[in-house]
């Protein structure tokens, strides 16, 4: 595998993990979760919420990447 196609993979992967936390974060101890019903709707809110922050952040952590790359 090209040595481009690694260095993508790996900071998608790196800035999705770091979305996931911070979603993870938000819903367990920040003003999030409260404001999330209880109920069947909760997995639909939370996994809209999780999968938001992470592709945010994979792609904002590779543009970043690529910024810096020399």
């Amino acid at each position: 595998m090209s040595p481009l196609v690694l260095f993508v993979i790996k900071n998608l992967a790196i800035g999705a993990i770091i979305g996931l936390t911070v979603a993870c974060w938000l819903v367990a101890f920040g003003t999030v979760g409260s404001h999330i019903p209880s109920g069947n709707a909760a997995y639909l809110a939370v996994g809209m919420i999780v999968y938001s922050m992470a592709s945010c952040f994979a792609m904002g952590f590779l543009a970043t990447a690529l910024m810096f790359l020399e």
